[in-house]
């Protein structure tokens, strides 16, 4: 069994020696610290200088044909002298949709130079002038035209790919657009028209009703998650990197261990050493974060505010996201055999933030389908919509939070396995093919707790993306046939044929793995009980559950459509016979055989687990307290029994009599407010009483009479042999 203070002696251990080291200090409290502090300062210094520069910048524009220039000079000056005369108005607010890229401009005076040049393109290819104005010959004749229909056109070329050609392209569009308004005025002016027939009605501009602190929560939204998540890297390579590498190139690791611990009990101390590190560094992130905004009084401008209140839920999604990333750092960083090596194995896993980013940062990208188990990505978005302060996140939330659990105790795995392989740990060229290699595993009689978190980890996206893939196959499709292949082949390819490929990779022995042993009559009388009882007792807890958490009426009704057309032999082998047998074999087979102890121990931490991961698979959130419990029957009856085939009687029975009686027994019983109909109270009675009953005697129904031993027997005497005995030499 782990030892948790040989455990507590390793991670004190290398947390002194990783906080003796400057680098590591350096990286993950003096960093954090001072960032957001000097980022504030040099990003506003920045901003102003810039500001200024921009206020007291000259942009040329090339006029054609060189006649137009004195008339364009002209306008420039009127429409100066009309700025400086006409009053003074509110600055209103950027209009949707305003800063898409195109010219705008800026808010200072317009300092436009107008000029004629040689070859104004190529000028304006080298950056010499910063935009070119095409008016047509005689424009102000031409415009003198334009009541007949036929006004002239005015060009203006920028480059697009300047800042200051486009801002000189915005300053001249607005001058251009002044000029005109002016000449309309004097022509409806001069035929004796008020200016009211061009205005129909006023139009207001566009109110914002978002609240101050989603406003802050938009902007810090779309860049702090990923901020956050790469600081958590920062602070993880480096410790990651000396704790295992380090040690190979230091020729420490040999010591350590040959100590009297487990290569478990090392890497987890490890693990919580670096996992620690990682965490501090990005809580000291998001403190000095928020300190530095409070000091500024950014947080305290009434257009923009911080929403705190999202802060802890955020802080919670980040701790999952550190397990993982140094799990995985640890993994990745012992394989190689020198700290620089090591570095460079572990630059890739930089991209992941780096991809996640891209995604989020895509417009009209939100949580849902396959983007709510991405890792990373959907912490990120989720994060996001937390500070935009959205509602009914509740079940993304949970679903988030479990999938990047999973993806953590996948990593650990993986590291759990590195460490368990000497030939990686001391091997000055170790490679994937080590660890990756069959020919290298040893024959073991079941898989490791590390395999089977990881199996288990991988399986829940697997099953996400093939069910989603088959829904897109079927859609449309209304046959049996389509609809049988929707419900069975995911189920027969993640819980049947990847857990037996897998154990027979990992050559562990498959009967010892799946519990293939024959049950006794026990545990198939305490499955009996427990199956044909459940059913009833599922229906009574989910009724008390929609008391206080009503069901949504419109999830039940695609289930129902989507069941509808299958004949009733046909769905008890999708929804019964299939999942008993592919789902035993996963979660009480090879999940629970790999996480239980040889020892005997650990047994309800190894079944409450089983039962937790039995119910992340089975969505919607609704269901899974009640499965979790169902679970925990089934985990408890596969122990108990040391037999996979009284849980799959148990699963048979559970979900048959469920398919078959469960509509029969609620009928005319369905209330249209959201709550599960309950079965009739002397039902419930009976079988909570055989249930009980089934679950005594599942205890201690796997031994078996051991044979009566025979009594001792006197044996016969050898007889004396007839030869006569031989004289001594």
């Amino acid at each position: 069994m782990i030892s948790f203070p040989k455990i507590r002696a390793i991670f004190v251990k290398e947390l002194r020696d990783s906080l003796r080291d400057r680098r590591t200090v350096f990286a993950n409290f003096v960093i954090p610290l001072v960032l957001y502090p000097v980022m504030l300062l040099v990003v506003g210094e920045a901003t102003q200088v810039a500001q200024s520069r921009r206020e007291n910048d000259r942009y040329r524009v090339a006029v054609e044909p060189a006649e137009a220039l004195a008339f364009v000079n002209k306008i420039a000056v009127d429409d100066e002298v009309a700025r400086l005369t006409e009053p003074k108005k509110s600055k209103a607010p950027p209009k949707p949709g305003e800063n898409d890229g195109e010219p705008q401009a800026v808010d200072t005076t317009p300092r436009l130079v107008f000029e004629y040049v040689q070859d104004p393109r190529r000028e304006l290819e080298n950056r010499n002038i910063q935009a070119i104005l095409r008016l047509p010959e005689d424009f102000e004749k031409a415009m003198k035209r334009a009541d007949a229909g036929e006004p002239p056109l005015v060009e203006a070329l920028y480059d697009r790919a300047e800042q200051r050609s486009r801002d000189a392209a915005g300053h001249l569009n607005d001058l251009l657009l002044r000029y005109r308004t002016r000449v309309v005025k004097d022509r409806l002016k001069n035929h004796g028209i008020g200016e009211e027939l061009l205005k129909p009605f006023d139009l207001k501009e566009p109110e914002n009703i978002a609240p101050a602190e989603k406003v802050g929560g938009s902007v810090l939204g779309a860049l702090m998650p990923l901020w956050f998540i790469m600081m958590i890297i920062l602070g993880a390579v480096h410790p990651a990197v000396d704790l295992t590498a380090g040690e190979k190139e230091r020729s420490t690791l040999e010591t350590l261990i040959s100590a009297p611990v487990r290569p478990l009990e090392v890497i987890s101390g490890k693990f919580l050493a670096v996992s620690a590190l990682a965490l501090s560094n990005a809580v000291l992130n998001v403190l000095s974060f928020s300190v530095t905004f409070h000091i500024a009084g950014i947080s305290k401008l009434p257009e923009f505010v911080v929403p705190w209140s999202a802060v802890p839920s955020a802080l919670l999604l980040l701790l999952p996201l550190t397990l993982f990333f140094s799990a995985l750092l640890m993994a990745v960083a012992s394989l190689a055999s020198s700290s620089k090596e090591a570095q460079v194995y572990c630059l890739p896993v930089f991209l992941v933030p780096m991809l996640g980013l891209m995604v989020v940062s895509i417009p009209g990208i939100e949580l849902s389908g396959p983007l709510l188990i991405a890792p990373v990505v959907n912490t990120a978005l989720l994060i996001k919509e937390l500070f935009l302060g959205h509602e009914g996140l509740e079940q993304a939330y949970v679903f988030v939070l479990g999938s990047t659990c999973l993806y953590a105790a996948a990593a650990v795995g993986v590291a759990a396995r590195v460490f368990a392989r000497e030939e990686i740990l001391f091997s000055s060229q170790a490679s994937l093919r080590l660890f990756l290699s069959r020919q290298f595993f040893q024959k073991c009689d079941q898989p490791r707790p590390a395999d089977a978190l990881l199996v288990a980890a991988l399986a829940f996206p697997l099953m996400f993306y093939l069910q989603s893939g088959l829904m897109q196959w079927a859609a449309g499709s209304s046959s049996a046939f389509s609809m049988a292949t929707l419900l069975i082949l995911p189920q027969v390819a993640v819980f049947l044929a990847a857990p037996l490929a897998i154990a027979w990779y990992l050559r562990a022995g498959m009967p010892t793995t799946f519990l293939w042993r024959l049950p006794t009559m026990r545990g198939l009388l305490a499955a009996a009980c427990l199956g044909g009882s459940s059913w009833i007792v599922v229906q009574q807890l989910a009724a008390w559950q929609s008391l206080f958490w009503k069901l949504d009426p419109s999830a039940m009704q695609g289930i129902e459509m989507l069941l509808k057309d299958i004949p009733p032999s046909l769905l008890v082998v999708c929804l019964a016979v299939t999942p008993a047998l592919c789902e035993e074999h996963f979660f009480r087979g090879f999940l629970l055989s790999g996480l239980r102890h040889k020892t005997g121990r650990g047994k309800w931490a190894s079944i409450l687990l089983v039962a937790a991961i039995f119910a992340a698979f089975h969505l919607p959130l609704f269901r899974q307290p009640v499965v979790f419990l169902l679970g925990l029957a089934l985990a408890y009856l596969a122990w108990e029994s040391a037999s996979l085939w009284p849980g799959v009687l148990f699963h048979l029975l559970h979900n048959g009599l469920s398919v078959t009686l469960g509509e029969t027994l609620v009928e005319n019983r369905v209330p249209l407010d959201g709550a599960q109909p309950a079965p009739p109270p002397a039902y419930v009675a009976a079988a909570a009483v055989v249930f009980v009953a089934g679950l005594l005697l599942a205890r201690n129904s796997g031994r078996r009479p051991e044979p009566t031993p025979l009594p001792p027997q006197e044996l016969p005497a050898p007889p004396k042999p007839d030869w006569p005995a031989q004289s001594e030499a």
